[in-house]
């Protein structure tokens, strides 16, 4: 049997409805066992969301049911959602094939900065401005993936130096301060317009972010590249025997972390207008809560991006219900810190 053939059937043995280490846990490898089990947690997830979205019909019950003041909570929980599902694609393709990447909040802010500097300062195009910012982030995913692969430096440490780095290049450029986009650029606003339905206001990059979506999410699951990430996290030493290149996989994951946060940061600064150099300081772990959160084993091999998504929401949704109650954002973290506790304990329990 050829290399390529052996790399086919190892991946779709591992991982052809989610990962090997699901299928044994269902027993006999079941596709609709196994299926069941996914919809039963992502429906936990959902269930959840509910509930945190229901607080708000308890605690203001005065701006839940009257149609104006819904429609506005429900266009901010998507914008607030957005950046941390966009950037959470690329984070579930490294958390499923075992690493993860702590320098994505840094590289949203480098890229936002990058993206107006380019268009103020030097005058380049949108298109221009665009991919050259898309190059900054794919070359910055390509650094990290290649230094974990082939140096061995584990994520952890690589991402945290990435992260300083990039913080001290959006410092520079702008020395504490912030870079403003230019306002006569009509092309801009693809990224960062909206449009009102219904007397819902929806930004564009809710589309851009649902458009990824459904692009990514079945990439995972339809494609033998999807395959080999869920075999490459499930166990990479026999993915790598049956053929797989799991170096190349890895890499992949971060050149894929570092578009998508690149283009998180451009469709915000588009849609905000400017962007600080500390923008994005603690989405990495926001973006780790919503995959954690959605399903993603922490030690690789299962996940899906609709459980990240879901996830997502559950994040958006604690500072939206905590503003609408006059409460301090300040302990967002607290609280997502005891919804990452509460997810990891249910997900102990759901392996066993």
């Amino acid at each position: 049997m050829s290399g390529d053939a052996q790399s086919t059937d190892a991946g779709s043995g591992s991982a052809n409805a989610g990962s090997g280490m699901l299928e044994r846990a269902v027993g006999g490898g079941s596709d609709n066992a196994l299926l069941r089990l996914v919809r039963r947690r992502e429906m936990g997830v959902l269930v959840g969301f509910v509930l945190l979205f229901g607080l708000i019909a308890v605690t203001r019950p005065d701006l839940f049911f009257e149609w104006d003041s819904l429609s506005n909570i429900f266009s901010r929980l998507l914008r607030q959602a957005a950046p941390y599902v966009i950037i959470g694609i690329g984070m579930t393709y490294l958390m499923i094939g075992g690493e993860f990447d702590l320098s994505v909040g840094a590289m949203y802010g480098v890229a936002g900065l990058s993206f107006a500097m380019l268009l103020t300062e030097f005058r380049l195009t949108v298109p221009a401005a665009l991919v050259a910012v898309l190059l900054m982030g794919a070359v910055v995913g390509t650094a990290n993936g290649v230094i974990v692969t082939k140096i061995g430096i584990p994520s952890l440490i690589t991402t945290i130096g990435m992260m300083s780095i990039l913080r001290g290049v959006a410092y520079v450029l702008t020395s504490g301060g912030s870079q403003q986009m230019p306002d006569d650029l009509a092309l801009v606003d693809v990224f960062g317009g909206s449009v009102t339905a219904a007397g819902v206001e929806v930004t564009y990059q809710v589309f851009w972010m649902l458009g990824l979506l459904v692009v990514f999410g079945a990439i995972l699951q339809k494609t033998r590249f999807g395959h080999h990430v869920y075999a490459t996290g499930d166990d990479e030493s026999a993915a790598s025997r049956s053929g797989i290149d799991t170096d190349r996989v890895k890499i992949a994951n971060f050149v894929l972390t570092g578009l998508v946060t690149a283009f998180a940061g451009i469709v915000a600064v588009s849609y905000y207008g400017s962007m600080f150099g500390s923008a994005g300081r603690g989405f990495e772990l926001l973006i780790i809560a919503a995959v954690v959160i959605g399903g993603t084993n922490l030690f690789g091999g299962e996940g899906s991006v609709s459980g990240m998504f879901l996830g997502s929401l559950v994040i958006a949704v604690i500072p939206v219900l905590l503003v609408l109650n006059g409460l301090s954002v300040d302990i967002q973290e607290t609280l997502t810190g005891v919804v990452i506790i509460g997810a990891v304990i249910v997900d102990i329990f759901l392996r066993k």
